[in-house]
């Protein structure tokens, strides 16, 4: 896959085990089976894939703390990769202007 600025391909499994150390049981990642696929180089947004055959992605924003909330850290979910290009062209438009 090709990335556009300010994304870039990342597959540092520490994002992950970072993910794991911030989440609660509530929350909506909790559990699932997950992979690293890229990081945004201008925030500490990562893009994992959701690995149960759905084909959703998950963009989340990490706080680098524990959290007890059931909405941090951040998550965006998309339903297809398609939906998430989408996203990442106005993340890339936005990051040019």
């Amino acid at each position: 896959m090709e990335f556009l600025e300010p994304w870039y391909a990342n597959e540092d499994e520490s994002l992950l085990v970072e993910l794991q150390r911030e989440m609660n049981q509530e929350h909506a990642l909790f559990g699932l089976p997950l992979k690293v696929l890229a990081r945004r180089q201008d925030r500490d947004d990562v893009l994992f894939e959701i690995q149960d055959c759905s084909g959703r992605l998950a963009e989340v924003h990490l706080s680098w703390e524990v959290e007890s909330s059931a909405t941090w850290p951040s998550a965006k979910l998309f339903s297809n990769l398609e939906l998430w290009l989408e996203s990442m062209k106005r993340d890339h438009e936005e990051y040019e202007a």
